[in-house]
C-alpha cells in the first residue's frame, strides 16, 4: 500500500481523478442530451436535409483525432479556452456525438411512432411527446449511450494532454502517462494511479448494468 500512498502525497492524483469526473460527467450528460435531440430527428423525419447530416456524422466520426488536433490547438488557443477543463469537455462532446447519435437512433427506431402520436392527438407537442411519452422507454438507450460516452471521455489522452498543459488541470490518463520518465519509469506509482482510475468505470457499470443488458439488446433490433 506504500505505492498509494506516495503517489497521493506525492502528485495531485485527486485532483487529476476530479478533474476526470467533471469532464466525463459534463461530455457524456451534454452528448447524451444532444444525441438524444439528433436521433430523433434522424428517426422520425425523412428528407435529403436530413440523410445529408446523418451521413456527415458518420464521415466525422471516421476522421481520427490525430487529423484533427492541430487545427483543435490551434483554434482554442486563438479564444484563450487552453487550460481549461471546458475545453476539453467541448473537444470530447464534439468527438462522441457523431457516433452516440446514431446510437440514440436505434433506440428510437424501436419506439413504435404511433405512441406519440396518440399522445400528440391528446394535446401535446412534440417536444412533450418526446419528453413525456418516448423519454421514459428510452431509459436503456440512455443508459448505454451515456456509458459508451463516458468511456470516451474518461480514457481521453490526446485533446487532454494537448489543450491542458497545467498539471493541475490534468485529466487522470495524461496523470498516468507523467510516471513515464525519459529514462525510468515508476512501475510501482503508475500501476496504483491506473488502478485507481478503473474504480470509477467499474462502480458505473455496476450502477448502470440492469439498464444496459435491456439496451444492448433492444437498440439493436432496427438499424
Amino acid at each position: 500500500m506504500d505505492a498509494y500512498t506516495e503517489v497521493i502525497e506525492g502528485r495531485p492524483v485527486l485532483q487529476w481523478l476530479g478533474n476526470s469526473a467533471l469532464s466525463t460527467l459534463g461530455a457524456a450528460v451534454i452528448s447524451t442530451f444532444i444525441s438524444t435531440l439528433g436521433g430523433y430527428s434522424l428517426s422520425r423525419f425523412r428528407s435529403r436535409g436530413q440523410e445529408a447530416m446523418g451521413f456527415t456524422l458518420l464521415f466525422s466520426r471516421m476522421l481520427p483525432g490525430t487529423l484533427l488536433i492541430i487545427p483543435i490547438f490551434v483554434l482554442f488557443s486563438t479564444t484563450g479556452l487552453t487550460n481549461n477543463l471546458w475545453s476539453v469537455i467541448l473537444v470530447n462532446i464534439a468527438a462522441t456525438v457523431p457516433f452516440t447519435t446514431w446510437l440514440m437512433k436505434g433506440f428510437i427506431d424501436s419506439v413504435p411512432v404511433e405512441i406519440e402520436q396518440a399522445a400528440m392527438i391528446d394535446g401535446c407537442s412534440r417536444l412533450k411527446a418526446l419528453w413525456h411519452v418516448v423519454t421514459p422507454l428510452l431509459l436503456p438507450g440512455l443508459a448505454a449511450t451515456f456509458t459508451y460516452a463516458s468511456i470516451l471521455t474518461w480514457g481521453d489522452f490526446l485533446f487532454a494532454r494537448t489543450l491542458m498543459s497545467n498539471p493541475q488541470g490534468w485529466t487522470v490518463t495524461v496523470g498516468i502517462a507523467s510516471f513515464i520518465g525519459e529514462y525510468s519509469v515508476d512501475w510501482s506509482g503508475l500501476m496504483a494511479v491506473s488502478l485507481m482510475s478503473t474504480a470509477p468505470m467499474v462502480i458505473l457499470f455496476i450502477l448502470l448494468e440492469p439498464f444496459l443488458s435491456r439496451g444492448m439488446t433492444a437498440g439493436a433490433v432496427k438499424g
